[in-house]
């Protein structure tokens, strides 16, 4: 689970921005992002080539991360994340790290990862794409492909530093749901195993 979760926040590339290097896609894409408070979709993410996981993906500016997953619930409200595994009762919280690449924030993502990384946009098999490679050692991946449509990222394909490759496709994406506060906090249910790691 927590390959997935490092991998995932790497997929929540739906609107990006480079405050370095602008270009016209990054541009229409910040200019979108700016626009939402909130984002609900589904997602299915495959790991060389098989279907690893799916589930639903809802956002709040600002860091706040829920997804829904057949058998666990994780959750950030920015500062404090829970990773609710239900066939074992059990959750299991941390804090944030602002220095760690994973971090449940795509604020971060869209507005510092780019300036990290050379960024290429091309046209390939009637699809725009936007290419980060990392400057340096100090993201986790080795290359990330989004592919925009309507100023929305509806496909990631991420190479991570291991070789392996995932790809993320979203649907039904719906902007400004007016996803409420509670949905970005966590409250275990009775009987509920605890490992506090904060």
């Amino acid at each position: 689970m927590k390959n997935f979760l490092s991998t995932f926040l790497f997929c929540s590339f739906f609107l990006m921005n480079s405050s370095a290097q602008v270009t016209g896609l990054l541009k229409e894409l910040q200019n979108r992002f700016n626009s939402v408070t909130d984002i609900s979709a589904d997602f299915k993410q495959f790991t060389n080539g098989k279907l690893s996981v799916s589930g639903r993906f809802l956002y709040k500016k600002s860091n706040k991360l829920r997804l829904e997953l057949k058998n666990a619930v994780i959750i950030s409200n920015g500062s404090d994340n829970w990773n609710y595994n239900k066939k074992e009762n059990k959750v299991v919280i941390s804090s944030s790290d602002e220095n760690d690449p994973g971090v449940f924030s795509l604020e971060k993502f869209i507005f510092d990862y780019p300036a990290k990384c050379s960024v290429e946009e091309s046209f390939e098999n009637g699809a725009n794409i936007i290419k980060l490679v990392p400057k340096n050692s100090s993201l986790n991946f080795s290359s990330a492909k989004l592919f925009p449509n309507n100023n929305l990222l509806e496909k990631l394909v991420i190479t991570d530093t291991g070789g392996q490759t995932y790809l993320i496709e979203f649907t039904n994406i719906k902007l400004n749901p007016g996803l409420p506060e509670n949905k970005f906090n966590f409250t275990p249910p009775e009987g509920t195993k605890v490992i506090d790691l904060r």
